[in-house]
């Protein structure tokens, strides 16, 4: 049994984001074709009966191939939630001592206790000070997948964890949340109020407020942030817009300016009773327009070069919008397409630029005495 349990930790590892799976599924695919074939010439009864096998293969290579292009599953161990990071229950989020020296993140369930669409997967990531300094409260930062997702697309394509502990060493400790931002791996949210459910709700009240209740966190716009990749980026961009008094900064990663739905919008807000008003309030270009409340988030949009012009277009004239209404906002395209290790660097340069800016971990105030 420990032999066998050696040889699955080891497996664990096995790298998957390069060429070597595509070539050993190519190589079973043409083996079972060439079996067929040779059976076949040497006139064998039942000659075809691995033919069926080719179709497995050929969708693993199918798999293969986009997983070397996204880059969302770095290891085997990803595919079947054995992490290459601590982990443990909620429970650790109230603990004020633990053996973290990397850090650890609490996978939990966050209850849509407002918007009614929960519970819902949560990694939340808690830095080695959240236990060793126990006296501290801890700026957030949460992340949102895009879509197709998982809450713990951040852990593994985007390497949370590590880019965490890297500014916790640097003195930058923060507590990072990655959500579920629908209710399925397939949804397409955009994170909206919707037919889909009421999704920016949970996201901008359910989410922060089951941190803010069960995590030593510190609140307001000036120590929460949201960033996300893709529609995950939409996401993070509107939520600080439409609710600047609690997230106060913001990173759009490969992410629009506005709603996107393959049925429309009409079908993604179901119906409305102003359906117009209800769309426009979604779109970050009328809403900096339109409510001068939303001008105090300060965002940084970062997409790739080699994007869709038309998405790069799309954010350009959005922030030569934002920056003419006096918003602190900037974008920046660095080489790099629309895949996690793009994303990972676009987090890598976004997280010290906002902890900067954000309020450092501050000493827990103590409740007076009861009288």
């Amino acid at each position: 049994m420990r032999l066998v349990a050696g040889m699955w930790t080891w497996t664990e590892d096995v790298r998957i984001n390069n060429n070597w799976p595509l070539i050993i599924f190519l190589v079973l695919t043409l083996l079972v074709i060439f079996w067929c074939w040779r059976r076949k010439r040497k006139q064998k009864r039942w000659y075809f009966w691995p033919l069926p096998l080719v179709l497995p293969c050929l969708l693993l290579v199918a798999g293969a191939v986009l997983n070397t292009h996204f880059g969302l599953y770095v290891r085997l161990g990803d595919l079947f939630d054995q992490y290459p990071f601590p982990t443990a229950s909620a429970a650790v989020l109230s603990e004020s001592s633990g053996n973290f020296a990397q850090g650890v993140s609490a996978v939990t369930q966050i209850p849509g206790t407002q918007s009614g669409v929960g519970p819902h997967t949560a990694f939340i990531w808690l830095p080695p000070q959240y236990f060793t300094e126990p006296t501290k409260k801890f700026p957030v930062v949460y992340v949102l997948a895009g879509t197709p997702g998982t809450a713990s697309d951040w852990s593994t394509g985007g390497n949370v964890p590590r880019t965490g502990l890297t500014n916790a060493q640097a003195g930058k400790p923060a507590i990072i949340v990655s959500p579920s931002v629908g209710p399925n791996q397939l949804a397409d949210t955009e994170c909206v109020n919707g037919s889909e459910g009421n999704w920016q709700t949970y996201l901008a009240v359910d989410v922060p407020n089951y941190v803010n209740s069960n995590a030593r966190a510190l609140t307001g716009p000036k120590n929460q942030a949201v960033a996300g990749l893709s529609m995950g980026g939409y996401c993070a961009q509107i939520l600080s817009l439409r609710n600047p008094e609690t997230f106060g900064f913001f990173g759009n990663f490969s992410g629009t300016t506005l709603p996107t739905y393959d049925g429309g919008l009409e079908e993604l807000f179901g119906e409305q009773e102003n359906l117009q008003a209800t769309i426009n309030s979604y779109k970050s270009d009328w809403v900096i327009a339109n409510q001068p409340q939303s001008r105090a988030s300060i965002g940084r949009v970062i997409t790739g070069a080699q994007d869709d012009p038309d998405l790069i277009a799309d954010e350009q004239q959005f922030v030569a919008k934002a920056q003419a209404l006096g918003m602190k906002v900037q974008m920046n395209q660095p080489p790099g397409a629309h895949t996690f290790y793009f994303w990972t660097t676009a987090l890598q340069e976004w997280l010290p630029w906002a902890l900067q800016q954000m309020g450092p971990a501050e000493p827990v105030t103590p409740k007076p005495p009861a009288k």
